[in-house]
């Protein structure tokens, strides 16, 4: 009998503080753990984050005026990387003879610009260009996270059109 208690407190010790132990899963947890395998981590519909979705606007992009250019290129992500940074790599610069990225994050030339994720996962991104060439215009968007999710989109740049 005395043998029985002595069992039955020494489990009650050992699976107290196992009880009390956190072990993780939550959201803020998960978002600092991006590689955790843990099923409450898990995106809805399996495996890994979530794909990255570009959009540009207009699409296609038309030169104007003396072939400059205006485009608005949105990036869509999950939540779970709000505050991180996005990185778009575009061949955009090189079809223009001058242009210039603005983001939340400030200005940058050439083909790199950054800007911050927010709390929805969206970010956005400016690109005014002048002297610009038509054709096709690779773009990449890398999220800078540890698991650093990607995407690669193409569009094109279109010649003045008259207007009818």
């Amino acid at each position: 009998m005395i043998l029985v208690a002595v069992v039955a407190v020494g489990a009650l010790g050992i699976s107290g503080p196992v009880a009390a132990r956190s072990t993780g899963g939550r959201p803020a947890w998960c978002r600092h753990h991006p590689k955790s395998q843990r099923p409450v981590c898990q995106k809805s519909g399996g495996g890994g984050p979530s794909s990255l979705i570009i959009s540009v606007s207009p699409n296609p992009v038309v030169e104007t005026g003396a072939s400059d250019v205006a485009a608005v290129i949105s990036v869509a992500t999950d939540p779970v990387y709000a505050e991180q940074t996005v990185e778009v790599v575009s061949s955009l610069d090189g079809r223009c003879a001058q242009g210039t990225w603005f983001t939340d994050q400030g200005s940058f030339t050439g083909s790199v610009a950054v800007a911050a994720i927010d709390d929805d996962g969206n970010a956005e991104f400016t690109f005014l260009g002048s002297s610009c060439a038509p054709g096709s215009v690779q773009l990449t968007a890398v999220v800078e996270s540890g698991t650093e999710p990607s995407t690669t989109t193409t569009f094109t740049v279109d010649p003045p059109a008259p207007v009818i």
